[in-house]
């Protein structure tokens, strides 16, 4: 009987231990050592496996966990990396299901992540801490915080609202957490945070977006990204790089860096090997349907798509249902010039322009919403003249292409019909 498809699940401990499909990608972990970046963020389209290589990373160095079954057989064990399997404290955060509207909200979602972890790590210190001990004294006053707080409108009793969170607590929360960790085990901490930019993409053009990163966000990862002693290295996935100034060390990886270019989508041999296992052909249908991306030059397939083709084999749109393409539809609010080398690229299918990947957020201009479009995933770049910062770019794929013709209908009718009601 063939392995199930793990469509949906980005959980790597539930793929293994239940026997799902698999595509080894465990030497990023041999890639992530020998890096020896201090921060790093990892930017890629949604789901195009971002949660499921971080909880790889977790479950092989948490050492509160025992995971050589579930390593058993992949290629990290094969090298002499496999010894620091569950070697290192770490601190795992994924936001990648937080949706808050205004500053409250996105506070509350922040805040829900992170107790979680403080409670996690509160379990793990009790039997052996003093907490009135100077060196876990503010881990704890977080904790008992923490503790207290509900999504509720009330107060009653000991109860309190997110509001009543002190702010400069919230932002010295996940320092403080490190601190705690590494004094505990005598190690440095290994920090993993997942879709870190999701709040901000969500309303970035919100005055909320705008107050959040700026009094709230930016210095929460701050405190814990520069000058911590107490961190050995942290990794951030997301879509877009988001400047903070708080954060200014960081090393961003993005779909035109060589490294970890091959760890994110399927590679065509993956691709070949999957659709194999299920008695399918990788053909020129399914390459031009949700192959045609370039990451730093090695060809790379939509997983999505193929695992939802692997399981369904009918050739139609998988990924691009998956979200309401909010980030694409910011193309209708930029200036002629952009619109005008969009419908282009529409035509002709590519097109040379210059483009900036740092995010549209915050910085929205025609060349980070180019770069917006590729780091999403609905660009992807074939070359590039670094000499005058020249980007040829293309539409990946027919599933990208009949979305793009399909908003561009749509908005030229919005616009007729607004013409004629004027």
């Amino acid at each position: 009987m063939a392995k199930a498809l793990p469509i949906g699940i980005d959980s790597f401990r539930k793929i293994r231990e239940n026997g799902y499909y698999y595509v080894d990608k465990s030497l990023m972990i041999k890639d992530f050592l020998d890096f020896k970046i201090g921060v790093s963020l990892i930017t890629r389209p949604r789901r195009f496996g971002k949660t499921l290589n971080m909880t790889m990373l977790r479950e092989f160095f948490d050492i509160c966990q025992d995971s050589a079954s579930i390593f058993e057989g992949l290629n990290i064990m094969e090298t002499e990396y496999a010894s620091q399997i569950n070697s290192r404290p770490v601190i795992y955060l994924t936001l990648k299901n937080c949706s808050g509207k205004t500053v409250e909200m996105m506070k509350n979602d922040l805040v829900h992540t992170l107790k979680s972890e403080y409670f996690r790590c509160e379990e793990i210190l009790r039997e052996q801490v003093d907490f009135e001990t100077s060196d876990y004294h503010e881990f704890y006053s977080i904790f008992r915080v923490l503790t207290k707080i509900t999504e509720g409108t009330e107060n009653k009793g000991s109860i309190l609202k997110i509001s009543q969170m002190p702010d400069e607590m919230l932002k010295r929360s996940l320092v403080v957490l490190t601190q705690a960790l590494a004094k505990f085990y005598d190690k440095k901490v290994l920090l993993l945070i997942d879709e870190y930019d999701q709040l901000l993409i969500k309303n970035y053009e919100t005055e909320s977006c705008e107050t959040f990163s700026k009094e709230i966000y930016g210095p929460f990862l701050g405190h814990a990204l520069k000058g911590n002693d107490y961190l050995k290295q942290a990794l951030l996935t997301g879509i877009q790089q988001v400047v903070f100034p708080e954060v200014n060390n960081l090393m961003d990886y993005t779909v035109l860096s060589k490294k970890y270019s091959s760890y994110f989508g399927l590679t065509t041999k993956e691709t070949k090997e999957l659709l194999e296992y299920y008695d399918l052909e990788l053909d020129e249908n399914i390459a031009s349907y949700y192959g045609g991306y370039s990451f730093s030059g090695i060809d790379i397939y939509n997983p999505w798509s193929i695992l939802s083709y692997a399981n369904e084999k009918e050739l139609k749109s998988y990924w691009i249902n998956t979200s309401t393409n909010d980030l694409i539809r910011t193309i209708f609010q930029a200036d002629a010039y952009f619109h005008k080398n969009f419908n282009k690229l529409i035509a002709n299918g590519h097109l040379a322009i210059r483009l900036n990947m740092v995010s549209f957020i915050g910085l929205a201009k025609t060349e980070t919403l180019w770069g917006l479009l590729v780091n999403a995933g609905y660009l992807t770049v074939t070359h590039v003249d670094y000499h005058i910062m020249r980007f040829t770019v293309r539409i990946p794929n027919n599933e990208i292409k009949r979305e793009f013709e399909s908003i561009v209908s749509h908005h030229t009718k919005s616009s007729s019909d607004e013409m004629i009601e004027y």
